[in-house]
């Protein structure tokens, strides 16, 4: 469908996804995207939540035939791409958050004239897509310390917005001060291991993992998963976990240990978890199994960029 003048659009912005103007981007769609090909334009609404009325977007793509266009940040991205797995509807993407990870991975341009012309002339791709307990994840979906991260760095935007900086200073003071051991026994690939670890995060995202220079982050780009288990939580080891982050130098650790997977089941003495999916908390019941599904849902992006194992 690449320039196909025929494409039809319905397009949600999420007003809590990033800081341009909801008003300003409103009237840049209007301008850059025809009228005979844009269905509807609405706003999310900020106090509900996103999924049932992402669903709703979806069920009238599927008596339309449009494509669904979601501004947001990679939050709402996994919403959507939660409410059309498994669907016929193609998801085109609007960058608005703060990292932007989900865009980025897929070569589409953070700056939104640019996203509006990939709407418009770019190409379906279909794409692998990550779970764990049936929760979709387009970025990582951890346990341990980085969920009190996230936390943390929600309390923190809402007192002073969303920034980068911010973001990072709140997150190095969780990881330091509230880092704590946690038994783990994780099976994957026919081996079996227990590891008593403060965090364990599964990335399925290249862009969030470019600075560490680690060989196996071009599997990302194919379908697998890299899991990074810390194992151990001293004051030294901790020390070292963030300097060996901010230096990108993730692979010289020795208390840090990763592997590639498509399939990994983690056991833990505690009934339910607090799981960080894609920035957002949600209660899992434990064993976690954590998968990657081929062909899950497609995508609009650029023409020429590479393409999803």
């Amino acid at each position: 469908m690449s320039g196909d003048a025929r494409r039809q659009f319905r397009i949600c912005i999420n007003t809590r996804a990033g800081d341009q103007a909801d008003a300003d981007l409103e009237q840049l769609i209007r301008r850059r995207i025809p009228e005979n090909c844009l269905q509807s334009l609405q706003r999310l609404r900020p106090k509900t939540a996103l999924l049932p009325q992402l669903q709703q977007q979806v069920r009238g793509c599927i008596e339309t035939g449009a494509i669904l266009v979601v501004a947001g940040g990679d939050g709402t991205l996994n919403a959507a791409v939660s409410a059309l797995a498994g669907s016929d509807v193609t998801l085109g993407v609007i960058p608005c958050g703060t990292f932007n990870f989900f865009a980025r991975d897929r070569n589409i341009p953070v700056d939104t004239e640019a996203a509006l012309d990939v709407l418009l002339h770019g190409r379906e791709q279909h794409c692998p897509l990550s779970f764990i307990n049936d929760i979709p994840f387009c970025v990582s979906a951890s346990i341990g310390v980085y969920p009190r991260i996230i936390a943390a760095r929600e309390q923190v935007s809402a007192v002073t917005g969303r920034n980068r900086l911010v973001s990072l200073l709140s997150g190095i003071w969780v990881f330091l001060t509230r880092a704590r051991g946690r038994r783990l026994s994780l099976e994957h690939d026919g081996k079996q291991h227990v590891e008593t670890a403060p965090m364990l995060l599964a990335s399925v995202s290249p862009t969030q993992l470019e600075s560490f220079d680690l060989p196996e982050v071009e599997a990302l780009k194919y379908g697998k998963m890299l899991v990074f288990v810390m194992r151990s939580d001293s004051p030294l080891a901790l020390c070292r976990y963030l300097w060996a982050s901010l230096r990108g130098e993730l692979k010289r650790l020795e208390e840090l240990d990763c592997f590639l997977t498509e399939c990994l089941r983690v056991s833990t003495r505690r009934r339910r978890l607090t799981v960080a999916v894609d920035g957002e908390l949600h209660r899992c019941r434990s064993p976690l199994v954590l998968e990657t599904r081929h062909d899950a849902y497609r995508c609009l992006v650029p023409t020429g960029g590479r393409r999803c194992g």
